[in-house]
């Protein structure tokens, strides 16, 4: 890792625009490095607590039929099953699982993230390495958020790359290309729809009312393709879990607003109708303030010929963190969301603190956060609070589900049959991990500061992205 992060700060800037490694050597073990921590993540284990809702739908159609999927958010009901997901991520996890059905079991999971996650990493490594070579391509497989949605499996990856494709295209004035992308990818989030009003004073500014109200109709034409057909099937259940359900959750995770979920725990359904959306009035204030200057901004650079990509880019990835900084649900899988963006259009000055900044995030607080979640409260039995259930589940449980147990196994038989310890360790099922890390039970009496104290660390982090996305709005590169 420490060769890692020296081949990522001794990058150097040509007059192309271009990034390179000081020499091939660092090159190579960037490469090599990538590859390893790609694998690693591919094959350790998911996040079994998001995955098995997913099965949940599969479940149902399979019990219901085929047609059955339309009626997905009718037939689909807490506690066996919830689905507060736009239609595209539903249809794209239900194909791509029935593909994986067909395979033995021990391989299900790595075809979900082969499609999920794999597929939408190379074609963003594509277009970024098309736009900004090789070197800041290899960056983008090397990035924490990355390998932390290949590790736990999301859908995060797939709205990147279609929200990067969506940023490319419209800076290249492909209109109704830019609107079906960003429409898909608002279809699988629906919280990606925040940037289609930047989409819409580009357009309107570059080539007047028209163009925008066209890119703006094709948009919701998208939207309505695949979205009618599920409301007619489902009727108010469709909107309640696509609305209702993120409206009325309590805040979670690393949000700021989560501070009282910890310190509440299940009490925090008593105050929830006061705290669920109050996060709407800092991210509104401040998304209308990058609005603002995306009016001012886009007029003048489109006037003078700039480059539109990088401005694009750059206010992107700022309405993005925004979101992520402001909402209730400090989820930071959602990082991954504008490591794409941001990477096509910094300098190379930024460029090494956007590095910085994203690899701490994940290895300080994203990554400790999990395992204060999960793995302590695993280790001494104990339950873990779910704020989004508000309801507590046996952390155990949840982490041996979310264990590649064949990686565990093959894990005891190198240990055993070509290592020579000094002190014997017996590993044969992922339960027996547990026992050996039973000294990290002890953190369970500190776990609720410690959440806080990262929830803290996140916003600072957070606050310094945000800082830096605009001080790249001053700078000459854009």
């Amino acid at each position: 890792m420490k060769e890692i992060l020296r081949s990522f700060v001794t990058m150097l800037h040509t007059s192309s625009g271009d990034v390179f490694f000081t020499n091939d050597k660092r090159r190579k073990t960037a490469i090599v490095a990538s590859i390893a921590l790609i694998l690693s993540s591919f094959i350790i284990g998911w996040n079994y607590y998001d995955v098995m809702w997913w099965i949940s739908w599969y479940k149902v159609i399979e019990k219901n039929g085929v047609s059955s999927i339309l009626s997905i958010y009718d037939l689909c009901q807490p506690p066996a099953c919830k689905a507060p997901y736009p239609p595209l991520a539903i249809l794209i996890f239900v194909s791509v699982y029935f593909i994986a059905m067909l395979a033995p079991y021990q391989l299900r999971y790595l075809i979900l993230k082969l499609y999920l996650v794999v597929i939408p990493t190379l074609i963003a490594f594509y277009v970024i390495k098309r736009i900004r070579g090789s070197d800041i391509a290899l960056v983008w497989l090397l990035s924490l958020p990355l390998l932390q949605i290949l590790f736990v499996l999301q859908f995060d990856v797939l709205i990147a790359m279609l929200t990067l494709l969506s940023t490319v295209y419209i800076a290249s004035s492909k209109y109704s290309k830019a609107s079906i992308t960003l429409a898909l990818a608002t279809l699988t989030k629906q919280v990606i729809a925040i940037i289609l009003p930047l989409h819409i004073l580009f357009v309107y500014r570059k080539c007047g009312y028209k163009k925008a109200i066209n890119y703006l109709l094709i948009f919701l034409l998208t939207i309505l393709l695949f979205c009618i057909p599920f409301y007619i099937a489902s009727g108010k259940a469709f909107l309640d879990n696509l609305l209702s359900f993120h409206a009325t959750r309590p805040p979670q995770d690393l949000s700021i607003w989560a501070l009282s979920t910890y310190v509440l725990e299940y009490e925090i359904s008593k105050y929830n109708e006061i705290l669920d959306n109050l996060w709407i009035i800092p991210f509104a204030i401040t998304y209308l303030i990058v609005l603002y200057m995306v009016q001012k901004e886009t007029k003048k650079r489109c006037e003078c010929n700039h480059n539109n990509l990088a401005i694009i880019a750059i206010f992107t990835s700022l309405l993005l963190l925004l979101f992520i900084t402001f909402n209730k649900i400090g989820n930071l899988n959602y990082s991954v969301w504008f490591v794409p963006t941001s990477l096509i259009a910094f300098d190379l000055r930024k460029l090494k603190k956007f590095i910085l900044l994203t690899t701490m995030l994940v290895l300080f607080v994203s990554l400790p956060y999990g395992l204060l979640l999960l793995l302590v409260p695993a280790t001494g039995y104990q339950q873990t609070f779910i704020a989004e259930d508000i309801g507590y589940w046996d952390a155990r449980a949840l982490l041996m589900q979310s264990m590649n147990y064949y990686v565990v196994y093959v894990a005891s038989l190198v240990q055993q049959y070509i290592v020579i310890p000094i002190i014997p360790i017996h590993i044969a099922v992922p339960s027996d991990v547990l026992e050996l890390l039973q000294c990290m039970e002890i953190l369970n009496v500190m776990k609720k500061g410690l959440i806080m104290t990262l929830i803290i660390l996140a916003q600072l982090f957070l606050i310094s992205l945000i800082s830096l996305h605009f001080d790249a709005l001053k700078g000459e590169h854009i």
